[in-house]
């Protein structure tokens, strides 16, 4: 059955902004300023290693373990160092200034940056009269993140993962969203990189999706510039770039003002 979309959500981490050059180097750079002998090959192997022992070990940045997402991060921090080959010795000395830095950079545009189709998709989007949203499975950095690069005045909202209590694929974060802005489920649509937890995950909670399929990052690597075009079809569809989905949204627009918030036809 079709529905007028009248708020789209995005996901934060490789839809709207990504790291500035890599995360390893970035590591890597303040280490050595902090007098540690790491390279940024062992960073890079090490960092992807620990981030997934630790989600093994405390889902959801051990939140139901009654962790501090800010301890979660410098256990895995900690870790990511001892095995990129700092030793205890020099490490202990110096990991809370050198945490205390990292964890700053990346809860400001100091750590990341947006990629280069999201301020005009947004601001057409918003010129169109949709609610719009951000809905992250992340911990309390990211309305600072989302301020730092100037892009909380698009938003009417943004849906850390650690405020809403919830994670996507969970429906009920997506549901969050729908009591903030008071649209139905079937007149939202979610944008974001992940397959089940962005994808499947809204459309498991009645909303419409649409997979966006950048260069995957990897832990250490940014996006390159250039990707390859795919067939379009109907919402919803996977895209390769914002710059679509304002096109798809905004070309099927009809002619209702502003004020409508942007409804368009979308396929459920």
């Amino acid at each position: 059955m079709a529905s007028r979309i009248r708020l789209v959500s995005f996901d934060a981490f490789n839809t709207l902004y990504k790291p500035k050059g890599s995360l390893s180097s970035q590591y890597t750079q303040e280490a050595v300023r902090h007098g540690l002998n790491v390279t940024t090959a062992a960073v890079r192997e090490n960092f992807g290693l620990a981030y997934k022992k630790q989600l093994d070990r405390a889902p959801f940045y051990g939140m139901h373990l009654g962790m501090a997402s800010r301890t979660w991060w410098e256990e895995l921090v900690y870790a990511t160092f001892l095995g990129a080959g700092a030793t205890k010795k020099d490490l202990d000395p110096v990991f809370d200034s050198l945490f205390d830095t990292l964890y700053t950079r990346f809860m400001t545009k100091d750590g990341y940056t947006t990629f280069p189709d999201v301020r005009r998709t947004l601001s057409e989007l918003r010129r169109r009269g949709f609610h719009m949203g951000v809905i992250s499975n992340s911990d309390e950095r990211l309305p600072s993140v989302i301020k730092s690069l100037e892009l909380d005045p698009y938003f009417d909202f943004v849906l850390p993962s650690c405020a809403a209590g919830y994670e996507k694929p969970d429906a009920q974060i997506f549901q969050k969203a729908c009591e903030i802005t008071g649209v139905r489920p079937e007149e939202a649509l979610h944008v974001g990189d992940d397959e089940d937890k962005d994808y499947y995950g809204a459309r498991n909670a009645g909303w419409n999706a649409t997979l966006l399929k950048r260069c995957k990052l990897s832990y250490q690597d940014s996006a390159p510039d250039l990707v390859p075009e795919l067939a379009r079809c109907k919402i919803p569809q996977t895209i390769m770039g914002l710059q679509e989905l304002c096109s798809i949204l905004v070309g099927t627009h009809d002619s209702q003002p502003a004020r409508d918030h942007g409804a368009v036809a979308a396929s459920s």
